[in-house]
């Protein structure tokens, strides 16, 4: 599809005589500085939602979640009693305090207990 030199001899002989652009003597210093305010501007808070970094955040927090989870529901013997029932343990002093009772009272009648 290209053109032939053959089809249009007066253009091409234009365009051999015609001069070819020519840079700025800044085109590269214009062209890194383009390149490194494109980069600056990614560096904000932006830069840190990317998949690169959110993906393995994620699943460390869900391999913790799991574990944590796990951890709680595989403990069959630290459930504490639900909240507003009795707890049916007796203090140290208050057992202490019952068998005193009992051992003074060992030959008196047993109403005083009740």
């Amino acid at each position: 599809m290209g053109m032939n030199r053959e089809e249009d001899p007066p253009l091409w002989d234009l365009l051999g005589r015609s001069k070819g652009p020519t840079p700025s003597p800044f085109f590269t210093r214009n062209v890194v500085r383009a390149v490194r305010a494109g980069r600056s501007q990614k560096r904000g808070l932006m830069a840190w939602f990317n998949l690169r970094r959110l993906v393995p955040a994620f699943s460390a927090a869900a391999a913790v979640a799991i574990a944590m989870f796990t951890f709680q529901v595989l403990q069959p013997g630290h459930r504490s009693p639900p909240r507003g029932s009795p707890s049916a343990e007796v203090q140290d002093s208050e057992i202490a305090a019952d068998l005193d009772l009992l051992a003074s009272n060992d030959e008196d009648d047993d109403t005083s207990l009740l």
